[in-house]
């Protein structure tokens, strides 16, 4: 971790990190979230995924919990899952 990171960000790196995402609920959109993850997590294997449908099916949460390396890695990732047509919020 650089002394850039720490001045960037409130984080000390590498830590435990939640990215919640709010997405139509298609298998081709949660196929492109978890690839995503694939290419910017090493360890992808150790990411805690949990989803939901909401009452009416319309929309999914997934909500991912992995170790995140540093301030370009979360830009990375929200950057790209954002760009989504279907992905309606990343948090």
């Amino acid at each position: 971790m650089s002394e850039q990171d720490n001045k960037e960000t409130c984080f000390e790196f590498p830590c435990q990190f939640p990215i919640k995402i709010m997405a139509n609920p298609q298998k081709e959109t949660m196929e492109f979230i978890l690839s995503v993850f694939e290419k910017y997590v090493p360890e992808h294997n150790e990411i805690d995924f949990t989803t939901k449908e909401s009452k009416t099916g319309k929309y999914m949460s997934v909500t991912a919990i992995f170790e995140a390396q540093n301030k370009q890695q979360l830009d990375n990732i929200y950057l790209e899952i954002s760009s989504h047509p279907e992905v309606h919020m990343v948090l």
